[in-house]
């Protein structure tokens, strides 16, 4: 997998293996994010909904797994729904200890796709030539994305390829390109 500089989704090199596995593993969590990547999203966002609801979940878990939600709906340009889950994600990574690596780490994360998501809505918005709420919501985008790059290399709570997508995000964003 790679990540379109452009556009800031993922680019899967081996469909054929990815629709092997997201068969062989229908339940598991990451099957939400394969699923969208292979651009079957309403399988995805079922399968999203259906891990949301696995009982026992720690909060962290649970904001995991809703951000591989969100992340579906954003696809879907349901762009506003998506914000609200990734809001929902940010307050859950707090509910358990909150300066616990695996909760920083969870909460870079949920910036991260928050800023790609805000992105994704401010060039729908600029293409419905709305270029004032295209413009909030790019800065909006651009703040989650450097809030994401911080913690990732100041607190130590990721690995040199995560923080190299948090980067790629920024650079992107400062680029000012609305047209896509």
């Amino acid at each position: 997998m790679s990540i379109d500089p452009d556009t800031l989704r993922e680019i899967v090199l081996d469909p054929a293996a990815l629709t092997e596995w997201c068969a062989a593993h229908p339940t598991d969590p990451r099957a939400v994010a394969f699923l969208r990547m292979l651009g079957r999203l309403d399988e995805a966002a079922i399968a999203g909904r259906q891990a949301l609801e696995a009982p026992g979940l720690s909060p962290v878990m649970r904001a995991v797994r809703r951000t591989r939600y969100a992340h579906v709906l954003q696809w879907q340009g349901a762009f506003v729904a998506a914000e609200e889950q990734l809001d929902l994600a940010a307050e859950e990574t707090g509910l358990e200890d909150p300066t616990s690596p695996s909760s920083l780490s969870a909460l870079a994360s949920v910036f991260q796709h928050r800023g790609t998501c805000r992105f994704e809505h401010a060039l729908a918005e600029q293409r419905d030539q709305r270029p004032r709420a295209a413009g909030r919501l790019w800065e909006a985008a651009l703040e989650d994305a450097q809030r994401a790059l911080y913690m990732r290399e100041r607190l130590g709570v990721a690995v040199e390829g995560v923080i190299e997508s948090s980067r790629q995000t920024v650079r992107r964003l400062e680029r000012r390109d609305l047209d896509g």
